[in-house]
């Protein structure tokens, strides 16, 4: 894996944005709950604020709503540091928003109201093929091919960076609930992971994903559709990863977990902070690898440390201690 080029975009995220609102404490039902607290939300949001608080440059594109939500959104990503530049406003559909119900032992579930919104309706047009240009890295989950227009301007991003010579990333993050037929979505999935570099799929997505409940068998068929660096994340164990340098298992890290929403995207964010410097026209070796991997483990595990996605995701100085 090697990328080239002078571009002022580390990683161009590409997804929903949304709304997230959670319980003021775990384990309680959400009928139960009095008091909500806002946060920023969406796997690829998510994705480019953990990337800008370890220092890299991450930009998003999306569309939200012309409603205050939205507003929320824009400039909770600009005062991370993510460009925002390519996040559009709807003319009509709203700000996605979610309700986040968190167990006693951090386990999250969700309750949606999208009927679509704002992030589901971008459209081809939309994708910004001059942010693909400054970019290193594009990466995209699979929310937004469960639907059209959404799915025709993944589809048409996908192909844009390829062409523009970016390194191309995947977190699936499957929702099966956002497909009208949720037996689309493998086949769908694997065409478009066929296109990646790297690709992360956690656990629990193997089986529906590719009919399997080994993780290095999932790894071994993400390599033979042509993934570089396969990943399979397996929560506090660690992660499994196949790639030309090597094989091999990654320990996790231990914390005191407390809501384990967006600790994929917080491996993802540290996996590329670690990765990013090292793309200097050359293959990384199996050893370099599987220290952007432990990094992106402690990313990973210390978003599960507090209330909310974004919340707990870590600076650079508080990975380092």
């Amino acid at each position: 894996m090697s990328q080239n080029g002078q571009r002022d975009l580390d990683v161009l995220c590409f997804g929903e944005a949304i709304v997230d609102f959670f319980p003021d404490r775990p384990g309680v039902p959400l009928a139960d709950v009095a008091t909500f607290h806002r946060h920023l939300g969406g796997a690829p949001a998510n994705v480019a604020v953990g990337l800008a608080r370890l220092g890299a440059r991450a930009g998003l594109l999306t569309l939200v709503g012309a409603d205050e939500f939205g507003r929320f959104i824009r400039a909770e990503l600009a005062r991370e540091g993510v460009d925002v530049s390519g996040v559009g406003t709807h003319r009509t559909a709203r700000t996605g928003v979610t309700f986040v119900a968190v167990g006693p032992a951090g386990e999250r579930s969700f309750t949606f109201y999208r009927h679509p919104s704002a992030d589901m309706l971008v459209a081809p047009v939309d994708v910004d093929t001059r942010l693909l240009a400054r970019s290193r890295v594009f990466h995209f989950g699979s929310s937004t091919l469960a639907r059209e227009p959404a799915r025709s301007a993944t589809l048409a991003a996908l192909a844009d960076a390829g062409e523009a010579g970016c390194l191309i990333s995947c977190d699936p993050n499957w929702r099966p609930h956002l497909w009208a037929d949720p037996s689309e979505a493998p086949a769908l999935i694997r065409q478009t992971l066929a296109e990646c570099d790297v690709v992360k799929i956690s656990d629990d997505e193997i089986v529906p994903l590719f009919g399997t409940t080994d993780g290095e068998a999932a790894a071994r068929a993400m390599r033979e559709l042509g993934v570089q660096v396969a990943i399979v994340s397996l929560g506090a164990r660690g992660c499994y990863y196949d790639s030309p340098g090597g094989s091999g298992y990654v320990a996790g890290e231990k914390v005191d977990v407390v809501d384990t929403t967006g600790a994929g995207d917080g491996f993802m964010a540290g996996l590329w902070a670690a990765l990013l410097p090292q793309l200097d026209g050359r293959s990384l070796s199996g050893a370099e690898l599987q220290i952007a991997l432990r990094y992106a483990n402690r990313v990973g595990s210390l978003t599960c440390t507090k209330f909310g996605a974004t919340t707990a995701l870590p600076r650079k100085h508080e990975v380092l201690r």
